[in-house]
């Protein structure tokens, strides 16, 4: 059985990582994790989380409810009267108020479960402690999240493709193949054709790095990451370095030359000077991920531009690619290494591309300051910029899941709040009073930002107030004649 640590951080032992441990060890008692002011306690009972509380108030049953467009904002203020006077759960104040049915709340509830620890996939660095104790009352049994549904979701949802890969790339060039864990597992998937035709490719004869050529959607490489993590692939001898597949297409890598044949590709003479070389350059890397800043892992100058940026990642991208350690005969710990140093590497040039992130994250510097705040903001770009796509292609609930997660990570940015505010009151079916709220923080933030205002004039013209609306049209109108 695997020990699990009381606490840690969560770049030290992931959150998924995490939960299968206390899945498999039949935990029972209290998970907690910490990420700046953010606290969120989940309950456990036999390895499956069943309850789950935050300190965040856009995380309440109320908010979660108006989200939804099940419960309207004059109603949620009853309920935190309700709350206050009787000083008991939101829960029973929605049932003593008549304004859920049980079975609805029982649903809710379920939910927020499932809603507060997806969320939690998205925190680049935090803390978590565990607290053993007595199984939860019998009455959270219901409550009961699948671990495995909810890893594969979390990591589809927010992790980017280069972390996965990492974790993968030192059993890359191995042959990979089903077990009768996977047929139990199999079920619990979330599936599309992309996972389809990865588990296609578990016959024994592919490595793990052509069986992921069909793995071209984030849901279909977080289900690899799930079957590798939980034991359900066997693994058997390396490949022939010859038999190196085309890069997945949703990691924007080229791929190395296979080396030709000859002396060096044979690992003779100068080839065995330049592994060791590498090796050395890898356990050096890897021994100072602590200590290199973002520049330092690449390798460019603090004033670099951003194209030399670009050519310095695909440079370690090539060097640190699975086809070249395997060409290099380098062992099991050293690749796992290297997959570490990579995905360090792929998050500085994901920083150091951006001019508002690099700009975040060279202050953090000057101020002798860790990265966390840089961090935090690549991600709340990173987040809000799949879900603008998704809102210029009409896709508004598609949009919401990413929009969430970036006005969570920087709440102070009015573009992340006015886009999350136009979507809720875009999407079917429309969440006018919870739009409201978001809108008027965006421009509470960015007064002098006009598709902001128009946005929350239209809002407020569907929700019956004509005069503010017109005096809000006329002030975006003013700030910007062509707005629309």
């Amino acid at each position: 059985m695997v020990a699990i640590p009381e606490q840690g951080r969560l770049e030290e032992l992931p959150l998924p990582r995490l939960l299968l441990d206390l899945h498999g060890a039949r935990f029972a008692g209290s998970l907690e994790l910490r990420r700046d002011r953010m606290e969120k306690t989940f309950l456990f009972q036999e390895g499956v989380p069943v309850f789950a509380e935050s300190n965040l108030a856009s995380e309440t049953l109320g908010v979660q409810l108006m989200d939804a467009g099940r419960l309207s904002r004059e109603d949620h203020g009853r309920v935190s009267r309700h709350v206050a006077e009787k000083r008991c759960k939101e829960g029973k104040a929605l049932l003593d108020l008549g304004l859920i049915e049980p079975k609805a709340l029982f649903l809710a509830l379920k939910e927020q479960v499932r809603q507060r620890i997806v969320d939690c996939f998205g925190w680049p660095q935090g803390t978590f402690r565990v607290a053993p104790s007595d199984a939860p009352p019998r009455e959270a049994q219901p409550f009961r999240a699948d671990v495995f549904a909810l890893i594969q979701e979390g990591i589809e949802t927010h992790w980017p493709p280069d972390r996965v890969l990492a974790d993968l790339a030192p059993r890359m060039q191995s042959r990979v193949a089903r077990t009768r864990r996977l047929s139990r597992l199999q079920e619990r998937l979330r599936m599309d054709d992309s996972v389809q035709a990865l588990l296609d490719a578990l016959d024994g004869t592919r490595t793990l790095w052509r069986a992921l050529q069909g793995a071209r959607t984030p849901r279909a490489l977080a289900a690899a990451w799930l079957l590798d993590a939980a034991g359900a692939l066997a693994y058997g001898g390396e490949a022939a370095p010859a038999q190196a597949a085309a890069a997945i297409e949703i990691v924007r890598v080229e791929e190395p030359a296979v080396a030709e044949s000859g002396p060096a590709a044979a690992g003779t003479g100068p080839a065995l000077a330049e592994d060791a070389a590498l090796k050395a350059e890898i356990e050096e890397r890897f021994a100072r991920l602590d200590e290199l800043d973002h520049y330092a892992l690449l390798g460019v100058a603090s004033n670099a531009s951003s194209a030399e940026v670009r050519r310095a990642y695909l440079d370690a991208a090539r060097r640190y690619h699975p086809d070249t350690l395997a060409r290099a005969g380098l062992d099991g710990e050293t690749r796992a290494h290297a997959g570490k140093v990579f995905a360090a590497i792929s998050r500085a040039q994901t920083t150091l591309v951006d001019p508002k992130r690099r700009r975040a994250y060279d202050e953090a510097l000057a101020d002798d300051e860790s990265d966390i705040d840089a961090e935090r903001l690549a991600a709340a770009e990173t987040n809000y910029r799949k879900g603008e796509i998704l809102l210029r292609q009409g896709n508004f609930r598609g949009a919401l899941e990413y929009l969430r997660a970036a006005a969570e990570l920087w709440p102070e940015e009015a573009t992340y709040q006015g886009a999350l505010g136009w979507a809720l009151f875009k999407k079917t079916p429309s969440e006018a009073q919870q739009a409201r709220v978001h809108l008027e923080r965006a421009c509470a933030l960015a007064p002098q930002h006009a598709q902001t205002a128009l946005w929350l004039s239209t809002v407020l013209k569907a929700l019956g107030e004509t005069v503010a609306s017109a005096t809000l049209a006329a002030k975006a109108r003013s700030l910007d004649p062509d707005v629309r």
